[in-house]
């Protein structure tokens, strides 16, 4: 299609200074480039007279993020770079890669089926008591010690589920396991809504000045994530 394309691309390394942003935009506008290789930037209100293919490349490590909204972020994301595809009456093609076509998401996408996919989703967190149906609030470990975060956050699971019951979830490594040298486990709290939350504070506080009072965890460090977004 393009014997001498001319590519750029676009992504955290080559935007690192607004001058660069603005010019591989400029270029790419103007046809001074024919493809734009990029993140998921490329999708983000970005509105190009003349495209007419767009590509999403390997859309599965979207969808199998570990994250209960993985679903819904990449729908969005997929619906927006489809549509940057046939502006302006022109019909555009765009070719999605994935190992699972099967997936009602991905055909949910393909139809442009927002409706189903809203229907769908609500329905499996109210199942498996994910927000809205629910709050959540991430409990978080961190010390220099793999062995002694771990021994920790247990402790603390245990101590939890003593008032929290089957509403306690973990401990586990979270996705990134280990920051500049500190290791860290996530524990979940699921909550039904309308429960009492100043008392699930009184509890949370206790539960972290008991197992602070250890000297085993003399720096631990512990946060909480309430309504993590």
């Amino acid at each position: 299609l393009f014997p001498e394309a001319r590519v750029a691309r676009m992504d955290l390394d080559t935007t690192r200074s607004r001058h660069a942003y603005e010019r591989i935009i400029d270029d790419f506008s103007a046809g001074r480039t024919n493809i734009l290789i990029g993140t998921q930037m490329v999708s983000k209100g970005l509105d190009f007279d003349r495209v007419s293919v767009v590509g999403i490349l390997n859309a599965d490590t979207m969808l199998n993020y570990p994250d209960f909204r993985a679903y819904e972020h990449a729908f969005m994301m997929m619906a927006q770079v489809s549509g940057r595809a046939g502006r302006k009456g022109r019909q555009g093609l765009v070719l999605l890669q994935t190992k699972s076509p099967q997936l009602p998401v991905i055909q949910q996408v393909v139809r442009n089926d927002y409706e189903s996919f809203y229907r769908d989703l609500l329905e499996e967190r109210r199942a498996f008591r994910y927000p809205p149906f629910c709050r959540l609030i991430y409990i978080y470990l961190k010390h220099r010690h793999d062995t002694m975060v771990s021994a920790a956050a247990f402790d603390l699971s245990c101590r939890l589920r003593q008032w929290f019951g089957e509403r306690v979830l973990g401990p586990d490594k979270p996705t990134i396991a280990k920051v500049k040298q500190m290791n860290i486990r996530k524990i979940v709290l699921k909550l039904e809504n309308g429960i009492d939350l100043k008392r699930v504070r009184e509890y949370l506080h206790m539960a972290q000045e008991q197992l602070l009072k250890d000297p085993r965890y003399g720096s631990l460090v512990i946060y909480f994530d309430v309504d993590p977004l």
